[in-house]
């Protein structure tokens, strides 16, 4: 389902998640901030990450999930049933304009996202950075980091309450790891289902 800005609230299943991520974070990271997206699934997370580091999350509208416009709340397989054109568009990773109708192109969402990320990198110089945002989010900056297409997001999906860590310099930007989520195990769920909400 394509939830985009829903407002949809975290289940009890991803409060769980969002508690062993916060248990991994604690032990494994000390950082200096915690930035996160005001959408409810992203800052529930944020929120539970921050009372195990004693920091509060600063939100950043523009770390919001993709606005799929008219569409959202509907799964793909509905989409591509009763508007075979709009997935026609959505199936082509070679067109970075294509929209959603009344909501964003893909142009526009990468284009906000790495805004969002450099005015993060401007702000918070010589700082760790905890970003709590959605799985639409980290792809298209991840790729955008490597420099892949960040339309073709349905081969590198983003787990939910996932561990990416990156450390970016003026000069150098490196990738730890990404899309790491070993501390999901103990859920003994499928852990490949596309998510979103992951944390970078």
């Amino acid at each position: 389902m394509l939830q985009g800005q829903l407002d949809t609230p975290l289940d009890a299943f991803g409060v769980r998640q969002a508690h062993l991520l916060a248990e991994r974070v604690a032990d494994e990271i000390e950082a200096d901030v915690l930035i996160s997206s005001p959408l409810q699934r992203a800052l529930v997370t944020a929120q539970i990450v921050g009372q195990r580091l004693n920091l509060e999350p600063i939100i950043v509208p523009e770390l919001s999930e993709m606005d799929f416009g008219i569409l959202e709340g509907l799964t793909i397989d509905r989409i591509e049933a009763e508007h075979p054109e709009i997935a026609a568009g959505m199936n082509d990773a070679t067109d970075d304009d294509f929209g959603w109708p009344g909501g964003e192109t893909r142009r526009g969402f990468h284009v906000r996202v790495f805004r969002a990320f450099q005015a993060i990198l401007a702000d918070f110089p010589d700082k760790r950075v905890i970003v709590v945002a959605h799985g639409g989010v980290i792809g298209s900056f991840m790729a955008q980091v490597e420099g892949v297409s960040p339309n073709d997001w349905w081969s590198k999906p983003i787990l939910n309450c996932s561990l990416t860590h990156l450390h970016i310099s003026p000069e150098h930007t490196a990738v730890h790891f990404v899309n790491d989520a070993v501390h999901l195990e103990v859920l003994d769920v499928d852990l490949t289902q596309p998510a979103t909400d992951a944390v970078e």
